[in-house]
């Protein structure tokens, strides 16, 4: 298992779940350099799996080598390689400054030839997983090379949120939600431009201008925290969380707070897409456009999507997401997924094919996600 950063180990924890209980499989994990994989080798140690260095990975050779991110992962000898995507399908571009020629055609991460060809132009995965058949096309313009290791598996993080809708009085009662009041999700992305990056305001203003009938709960990307470092994190919201806004903790699974919610305020992460997904009305803080994919469902989403508005009181803009809910989920609904609720048995029987092994005998199935931990500060008396 390649673990690059903490988001992606979120997904192979998934894909964990369909290997690990079979005596005839060990499970291996290394620690891929990334520039944003502060908080893996701790995440690694608490879920107590075997991990080897990556130096170690790279001289080894194994039957099947499984990441949900890509580069470097052909430094790895296997036999078969499998790799999924960390977020809701293929909706990000490469940066402009990354193109090969200044005015060329931006490309869709991870289904472009620089992700998925080695330097002789050979592919470098064995399987593919795609959720939809959308990105099938984006593929076929991007990297026709790569067409044949295309596996259309829908969406594991999608089918496990709804496989988890049933516990929801469960998860707002673990998260301390009243049973009249309104949840408010708020998630962020990384990088300067993201909620927490150009509107953190916004959370003050959220706790401030919303009345006690209201909880706000914010979820930030894995990278804030790793690139920034959780005491840094839970200081720059301190005054947020004083007023009333509680944050869930590094590393921990957002979907539980999802599940959970009555509305969620977003920018272009994928969390806006799953929200949407399980009909949870929509408010998008801001949209960059110029960061994603225009064919992509997350940019079809923030078509119907409202905009946060500096001026307008935030219960009429609550007000107006919950009225674009279902063309908001008309487009979630139908892109995020062409195989809803199949991705486990699809996923499992590709990774014993991979592996020349026969399948268990009992279904595959998801189970509940976890609730997740809140910061709570400790007080030092001594």
């Amino acid at each position: 298992m390649g673990v690059h950063t903490p988001t992606s180990l979120l997904r192979l924890e998934d894909i964990t779940l369909l290997l690990e209980d079979d005596p005839r499989v060990q499970l291996i994990y290394t620690q891929v350099p990334d520039q944003l994989g502060n908080g893996v080798a701790e995440k690694l140690q608490q879920l107590e799996v075997r991990t080897i260095p990556w130096q170690e990975a790279v001289c080894q050779t194994f039957d099947l080598s499984i990441s949900a991110s890509l580069h470097q992962m052909g430094e790895v000898a296997a036999a078969r390689r499998f790799t999924a995507p960390h977020g809701a399908g293929y909706n990000k571009l490469w940066p402009a400054w990354a193109t090969d020629e200044p005015g060329s055609e931006r490309q869709v991460y991870g289904l472009d030839r620089r992700s998925l060809l080695d330097e002789h132009d050979q592919p470098i995965f064995d399987s593919i997983v795609l959720p939809h058949h959308d990105h099938m096309a984006t593929l076929t313009h991007q990297c026709p090379e790569a067409v044949a290791a295309a596996v259309i598996a829908g969406d594991p993080c999608y089918d496990r949120l709804c496989a988890s809708l049933s516990a929801r009085d469960k998860y707002r009662s673990r998260l301390g939600v009243r049973d009249a009041q309104t949840l408010v999700a708020v998630s962020s992305t990384w990088g300067q431009r993201s909620l927490l990056g150009s509107q953190r305001d916004l959370l003050l203003r959220l706790t401030s201008e919303l009345s006690v009938t209201h909880r706000v709960i914010a979820t930030l990307h894995p990278a804030v925290w790793s690139q920034h470092g959780s005491r840094q994190v839970r200081t720059w919201l301190r005054d947020a969380r004083a007023a009333g806004m509680d944050l869930i903790d590094a590393g921990e699974d957002w979907r539980a707070l999802v599940i959970a919610a009555d509305m969620m305020i977003a920018d272009h992460s994928s969390l806006a897409v799953y929200a949407s997904s399980v009909k949870v009305p929509l408010l998008l803080s801001h949209f960059a456009h110029d960061e994603i994919d225009p064919h992509s469902v997350m940019a079809e989403l923030a078509g119907r999507s409202p905009r946060l508005c500096p001026s307008t009181p935030l219960l009429e803009q609550l007000d107006e997401a919950r009225r674009a809910q279902p063309t908001q989920w008309d487009v979630s609904g139908r892109r995020i997924s062409t195989v809803k609720g199949q991705s486990a048995a699809i996923l499992r029987r590709e990774l014993y094919q991979l592996l020349g092994l026969s399948e268990p005998s009992t279904a595959a199935n998801w189970p509940l996600v976890p609730v997740p931990r809140l910061v709570r500060d400790v007080v030092d008396l001594h």
